[in-house]
């Protein structure tokens, strides 16, 4: 007997905390542990693409945003990761607009990772309906976190919509 996407969702939290699913050995249907990454910095990239390793999400990380915008429109992903450097680098105003046409187009979860705190940056970020705002996140666990919380939150999702269909 197959397995729903509901069940295949519960049945990965119910992995003790402490212990982690290798990539490989992850059952899931094709894309639903899948995340975009748009940052301005290859070593932040890299955090952001390790901690999702450690957590079985797939990261596609893009390494600027003409590609990150081309898998936006053309890759389903649940999770969707715009990491914006400080307000006066070079490259700010472009990954802000990437991740506001992404949540255009798109109804992935999105997280903004900002360098630096910023009350304006928050307050954008909330009006744009992130679903989680990370100021100055640099610790792999907390990062970790992040993963953990969404695939909790899809799960979530997915048995409502599942419910709300009329399937159980």
């Amino acid at each position: 007997m197959a397995l729903t996407s509901s069940e295949i969702i519960s049945s990965k939290l119910a992995v003790p905390q402490g212990e982690r699913l290798a990539p490989g050995r992850v059952i899931a249907p094709p894309g639903l542990l899948r995340c975009l990454v748009a940052s301005w910095s290859d070593r932040r990239a890299e955090l952001f693409r390790a901690a999702a390793e450690n957590e079985a999400w797939q990261a596609i990380v893009c390494p600027d945003v003409g590609q990150f915008m081309r898998h936006v429109f053309r890759t389903k992903v649940p999770l969707t990761i715009v990491d914006l450097p400080r307000s006066d680098a070079p490259g700010y105003a472009k990954l802000r607009e990437a991740a506001t046409r992404s949540r255009d187009v798109s109804k992935s979860l999105l997280v903004v990772s900002v360098a630096q705190t910023s009350a304006a940056d928050e307050l954008w970020a909330r009006q744009l309906g992130v679903w989680t705002h990370l100021p100055e996140v640099s610790d792999p666990a907390g990062l970790e976190m992040v993963f953990r919380e969404a695939r909790k939150a899809l799960a979530r999702q997915a048995i409502c919509h599942s419910e709300s269909t009329g399937h159980s």
